[in-house]
């Protein structure tokens, strides 16, 4: 086996353990969303909690923040997961360069 192949396999092993952290970090965004549906938006009050009482607009502004982090670790955690999976099946499998049946490039079809 190539060096190529087992930097390969080892990419492809790393992508495969990444993929339960990302849905992890999927899980955590989902629960920041909530979290700042149920304390600051009016509506989901009103409807869901039955509750008219005004959000806190600091803890709005921190969960805001909370909501903002978890994405950007979330597209963070993703764009890895997609980046090493492509890269390390690109080093794994076999390049087109040896099919054997592609015809000699010199020779013309009719």
């Amino acid at each position: 086996m190539d060096r190529n192949r087992a930097s390969g396999f080892a990419i492809v092993v790393l992508a495969i353990l990444m993929f339960p952290f990302t849905l992890q970090m999927m899980q955590e965004h989902d629960d920041a969303v909530r979290e700042h549906e149920r304390e600051c938006d009016a509506e989901y009050r009103l409807l869901v909690l039955d509750t008219s009482e005004p959000s806190d607009p600091v803890l709005c502004d921190e969960l805001e923040g909370v909501k903002s982090r978890m994405v950007r670790h979330f597209l963070g955690s993703l764009l890895l997961f997609v980046v090493s999976a492509i890269g390390g099946l690109a080093m794994v499998l076999p390049s087109g360069d040896s099919d054997p049946k592609q015809p000699p490039p010199s020779r013309e079809f009719r």
